[in-house]
């Protein structure tokens, strides 16, 4: 990495954490207590400031609003304000079903504060004459069975807090117990910020230490680990630590390990970046044998895939977020995220088995001692996972460590191109498998769990913390001062009384609060009418005992008494004797407790249902059976059960799976409760398979684009490729389209069937109830669990007023649901007198279908309205499109799949014509004979291959003319370069002759000495002309190849003890990174390019002082990179590009042939030669030789 390059990268990095700390303050003060006050006070102003304007223009109009007021109040939808018109206390109209219009009558100031069940409305009142109108608006919800934070309904406020609202001088006013939270979506954007900071990080701090040349992973491993630890700081430190993503445990309360969801993703990043750099690092150990190798790498995967298993087995079963992908309306963001955190995992599993796989397995290696060793391997670790501990170690995960293995293998020995594509793609597909089959697993056993947990529900009636906290609550009740002066004076109040007295000092824990509770003070002649049975007269004490003794009964001491009543989940009676030794009364408190049966809560919405501590299962599949004995007693679902137990054919099983259902047996006593589920199609199994499969492949094509960009590889984009990823992309979009066509449209046509199907049942329940109702049986309750016990549905009765009259759901409309009936529904019914309403409506958050019906009686005349609520309906669908969805996904990708191997194969075939015309081209050569394409097909490619063809016969003709000008010209050329070169030591050699003869007419007396003179000039010139005639020679020779295995490093510097003799010059060798520099290559050949530049370096430094050539050695993926630099006097700019030719030179002397032979010995050997050059600075030559 350059410089300049790490430089923007830390700028970036501190910017980015910048930018975090920064996002952090402003946030925290956005949600500051003083902020959040201003926004409730100012939504509090305007809230009753509206409804100060409604009263009084309906005081200035009233006679015109009381003509037609659903003109001025419109049918209530979110925005609007809840009104409710009273004339002398009989309501004419309502807008809204939110409030109970009788109980706003109790109402008598202008302004109030108005709890209905969990809810706190603002209800101002304003009267005219005897007209009364109310006007409502809810505050904020106090459920705390009701996950969601924003409870304070005008404005959404992040964080958990406690408010209550009051009067002060007629006005709103609050008291608010506040603590700041950041929201999910921007602890999203944040988080997803820290962990690219930390990504980065990692990669710089990598980049960093792999410049020391030691223990570069032990420094990474303590340095990422020590990064970690202080973005954890960080984080805790920093308001984002109050969100769920941080400041929360993702782990269930009994793991013994505590991670919040983002702090597991970043352990997931630090995990991944520590097996890639780990793998990355290992070395290969060539002593090894061959049969260690087979062992060692079966050993390796085998561990490797089981501890992979078991940890994310651990994982996945302690997590507590939803995470099935079966029902994907279920599933969060969260979910997600989890999700990729395990395929991140996962993915560095892959990257690190593929690393050491790659180093230890060798293209020798025999599939058959592979394949024995491998299975020898698994059946000894499946047999310790069976004896010792539970590895989950399968014969699928068997088959894919095998088949991973022979990948590998095959990958070293096949000589495909497209082999590590196919690998990986292998490889993703087998891990996605086993991360599947992992899920399947868990989901097996949770599957299981659950059945059993819902079996100790219905046929376990006991409590044991409700028994335990009644057995200390019994003797303060009989101890209680109140009771004893009533029973002093024998004066007690009514039985409703003394219960709300009880309710309020001793049952107002969460483990008694659960339970219905009826108070009956009896003493010796207390008479008790049975309605139920005609008016039945009993002895109140009579009644109790008989109760039980006729019931079975556990006795859990001397007062509390568990009663097995099929009418119910849990039924206690405690009996309290309240009457001294002294006393002439004898009064006996019996009081009861029971829970609700469970078959009524089916269907309800999980809010109500949680309020009364019932934690329900899906039951969209659920059947379940109950025995008493070898009877049937009850049973609900699809499952056929039979009457008698002994007909049950797994009765004697407590777990056992068929074909279609799985089936689990438990008995309590003589009751035997049977939970059936129908088995996971093999569709719903390999769910999960998609959207691991997706997320894997697009972390490996992510890692495969960084690794290549940081090894300053340019991604070349054929043709071919762009033409397989148009059409792929093409068929993607058509797949996706066709995808969502299908959903919307079986979503409309699931919705209508749904509706058709519910308006008839609905329309067979309307018909029995009014062939058998009588109108003195409106108010029996229990006429109306018939109908729900026989048709799973809840049914709601009003009067023609639209005031509710009957319910199989009291505990919906005390807590959940005004008793007035939706607006819409009453005018279509009663006043449009329509025979059918259906409308979407509202408990909270959730959304429910409700049907509305007039009942008639025989002589038509509609005398109530009957209403059937489908809390389950969504539920329903909601699966089915579930199933849809996933099954899509899966056909998609199979069809993909196979689109892409098609894709592949046809193009292929397509391209394979324009393959060959580059092969062709490729080896055209201009001195030899270029063969022509033979091509039979009468197409575009046949036109191509003709005009080709066509090319090479004229280009051949040209070769032949240029062949021959060039080789006239290159022999005039060469003509005169020698002449040239023989005439300069010619010339003084003539001038020495001419002065010698001179001397010898001239009978000079130092002719001797001229003679030697003359003689010595003379032969180094003869020399000069032997050399001129050698350098042309041997230019005139083409480099012979003789490749052979030898040590690059070792040559250079060979050839650096030869030139480095000149004390003004240092020749200094660096090796850029580790490794043996092995090569096949031309020996000789490439010691004359080394030779030839470093001499030229040193003609270039000259004479000068503190002269250095630098040589740099790097071992590249394919190739060895060797730059030599000098800071000699450099070339100038025009005379680089002449710098390869065969008579240039810089110099005063030579012929300007060295580079010219370095050019041509480096094309020879497929290598490439570059240089870089600035005047008065020195050259860098940079060669690049293939392995």
């Amino acid at each position: 990495m350059k410089k300049n390059g790490i430089y923007k990268d830390y700028v970036s990095l501190f910017l980015l954490v910048l930018i975090f700390i920064s996002s952090n303050i402003i946030i925290k003060s956005k949600n500051s207590k003083e902020r959040i006050a201003d926004e409730i006070s100012s939504s509090l102003i305007t809230l009753q400031n509206k409804h100060d304007s409604i009263a009084s223009y309906f005081k200035q109009h009233y006679e015109i609003i009381i003509k037609d007021p659903k003109k001025f109040f419109p049918t209530k939808d979110e925005n609007n304000i809840a009104a409710y018109f009273f004339k002398n206390d009989s309501l004419i109209y309502w807008n809204s079903d939110i409030n109970d219009p009788r109980s706003l009558l109790q109402l008598n100031s202008r302004n109030n504060i108005y709890k209905q069940g969990h809810y706190d409305y603002y209800v101002a009142m304003t009267s005219c004459d005897s007209l009364k109108v109310f006007t409502s608006t809810p505050l904020c919800h106090h459920n705390p069975y009701l996950e969601k934070h924003d409870n304070y309904i005008p404005e959404k406020i992040n964080g958990s807090y406690n408010i209550n609202f009051f009067l002060e001088n007629e006005r709103l006013s609050y008291h608010i117990d506040y603590h700041a939270k950041m929201n999910d979506l921007e602890s999203y954007i944040l988080g997803l910020l820290l962990i690219i900071i930390f990504t980065k990080s990692l990669t710089l701090l990598w980049y960093k230490i792999s410049d020391k040349a030691k223990h570069k992973y032990l420094m990474f491993l303590i340095t990422s680990v020590g990064l970690y630890f202080i973005i954890i700081f960080l984080q805790k430190n920093l308001f984002i630590s109050t969100s769920n993503l941080f400041g929360e445990s993702c782990l269930i309360e009994s793991c013994r390990y505590s991670f919040s969801l983002g702090s597991l993703a970043e352990f997931a990043m630090l995990f991944f970046s520590n097996s890639i750099i780990f793998s990355s690092t290992i070395k290969e150990k060539s002593t090894l044998k061959q049969s260690s190798r087979i062992f060692i790498s079966s050993a390796i995967l085998i561990i490797f895939i089981l501890l992979y298993t078991y940890l994310i087995f651990e994982l996945i079963s302690n997590i507590n977020i939803p995470f099935s992908f079966l029902q994907i309306y279920n599933t969060t963001t969260d979910s997600y995220i989890f999700l990729f955190i395990i395929v991140v995992f996962t993915c560095a599993i892959i990257q690190m088995l593929n690393n050491i796989m790659k180093i230890i397995i060798t293209e020798e290696q025999s599939y058959m001692w592979s394949i024995i060793c491998l299975l020898a391997l698994g059946a000894i670790f499946e047999f310790l996972s069976n004896q010792f501990i539970e590895l989950h170690y399968s014969i699928l995960t068997n088959i894919v460590c095998l088949t991973y293995y022979l990948i590998t293998i095959w990958e070293k020995k096949s000589k495909t191109r497209a082999k590590t594509i196919i690998k990986k793609l292998c490889i993703i597909t087998l891990m996605s498998i086993q991360l599947t089959y992992i899920l399947y697993l868990i989901n097996e056993t949770k599957e299981k769990d659950e059945m059993e947990w819902f079996a100790n529900v219905v046929g376990d009636e006991s409590d044991k913390t409700f028994e335990k906290s009644m057995i200390n609550i019994s003797e303060k009740i009989k101890n209680d001062e109140y009771i004893i002066n009533w029973q002093k004076d024998n004066n007690f109040p009514s039985d409703d009384s003394i219960l709300n007295y009880l309710n309020q000092k001793y049952f107002n824990t969460k483990e008694i609060n659960v339970y219905n509770k009826v108070v009956t003070l009896c003493d010796t002649n207390t008479i008790l009418i049975l309605k139920d049975i005609d008016d039945f007269e009993i002895n109140c004490n009579n009644l109790f005992n008989e109760i039980l003794e006729v019931n079975d009964t556990v006795k859990i001491n001397e007062e509390l008494t568990l009663v097995d009543d099929p009418t119910t989940d849990s039924y206690y009676i405690l009996k309290l004797d309240l009457s001294p030794i002294d006393s002439t009364h004898h009064n006996i408190m019996y009081i009861e407790f029971y829970k609700e049966y469970i078959l009524y809560y089916i269907g309800l919405p999980e809010l109500v249902s949680s309020h009364e501590n019932i934690i329900m299962p899906n039951l969209v599949n659920y059947s379940f059976s109950s025995y008493n004995g070898d009877i049937l007693q009850y049973k609900y679902g699809f499952y056929n059960y039979p009457s008698e137990l002994s007909n049950f054919r797994y009765k004697n099983e407590e777990y056992v799976k068929t074909r279609i259902f799985k089936h689990l047996t438990k008995t309590f006593g003589d009751k035997t409760i049977i939970v059936t589920i129908e088995k996971p199609r093999f569709i719903d199994i390999v769910a999960p398979f998609s959207y691991i499969f997706l997320i894997l492949s697009l972390i490996h094509f992510f890692i495969w684009k960084v690794s290549k960009k940081r090894k300053n590889k340019i991604i070349k984009q054929s043709f071919h490729g762009k033409m397989q990823m148009t059409i792929i992309l093409t068929l993607s979009f058509s797949f996706i389209v066709a995808g969502v066509t299908s959903f919307l449209f079986m979503r409309n046509s699931l919705n209508k069937k749904t509706f058709e199907f519910q308006y008839e049942k609905n329309k067979t329940i309307v018909k029995n109830i009014e062939d058998d109702f009588k109108r003195n049986d409106i108010n029996d309750i229990d006429y109306l669990k018939n109908y729900k016990e026989n048709y799973f549905t809840d049914i709601n009765i009003y009067d023609l007023d639209g005031t509710l009259i009957n319910t199989t759901q009291p505990k919906l409309f005390e807590e959940h649901k005004s008793k007035i009936i939706n607006r819409k529904a009453y005018e279509a019914i009663k006043l449009r007198n329509r025979l059918f309403y259906s409308c979407e409506e509202k408990i909270d958050e959730t959304t429910y279908n409700s049907s509305y019906f007039p009942l008639k009686d025989n002589d038509g005349s509609t005398y109530a309205i009957i209403n059937i609520p489908y809390f389950d309906n969504t539920m329903t669908n909601k699966s089915s499109m579930s199933n849809f969805v996933i099954t899509y996904l899966n056909i998609i990708l199979v069809l993909m799949g196979l689109s892409a191997l098609i894709v592949i194969l046809m193009t292929r075939k397509t391209i394979k014509p324009l393959e060959i015309i580059q092969d062709k081209m490729q080896k055209i050569n201009l001195g030899e004979k270029n063969e022509i394409i033979e091509w039979k097909s009468n197409d575009e490619i046949g036109d191509l291959i003709e005009i080709y063809n066509k090319l090479i016969k004229e280009l051949e003709i040209s070769a032949n003319k240029l062949m021959r000008s060039e080789r006239e010209t290159a022999w005039r050329e060469m003509a005169r370069q020698v002449a040239h070169e023989i005439k300069n030591p010619l010339t003084p050699m003539k001038l020495n002759i001419q002065f010698l003869q001179m001397a010898w007419d001239e009978k000079n007396p130092d002719i001797d000495k001229k003679l030697r003179e003359t003689t010595k000039s003379t032969l180094e010139q003869i020399e000069i002309l032997s050399n001129i005639a050698s350098a042309f020679s041997d230019y005139a020779k083409l480099p012979k190849k003789n490749i052979e295995y030898f040590n690059l490093k070792e040559l250079i510097l060979n050839t650096i003890n030869l030139y480095d003799n000149n004390e003004n010059i240092k020749i200094k060798l660096v090796v850029e990174n580790e490794s043996d520099f092995n090569i096949n290559s031309d020996k000789n050949n490439l010691g004359i390019v080394f030779g030839n530049i470093i001499k030229n370096a040193i003609q270039a430094i000259g004479k000068n002082d503190n002269g250095e050539i630098l040589i740099k050695i790097n071992d590249w993926e394919n190739s060895f990179n060797i730059s030599i630099s000098d800071n000699g006097c450099g070339i100038a700019e025009e005379e680089k590009k002449k710098i390869f030719m065969p008579n240039f030179t810089t110099k005063s002397s030579g012929m300007g042939v060295g580079l010219s032979i370095v050019y041509d010995i480096l094309e020879t050997l497929d290598g490439k030669i570059n240089f870089e050059s600035e005047v008065g600075k020195g050259t860098t030559f940079i060669i690049n030789i293939k392995k």
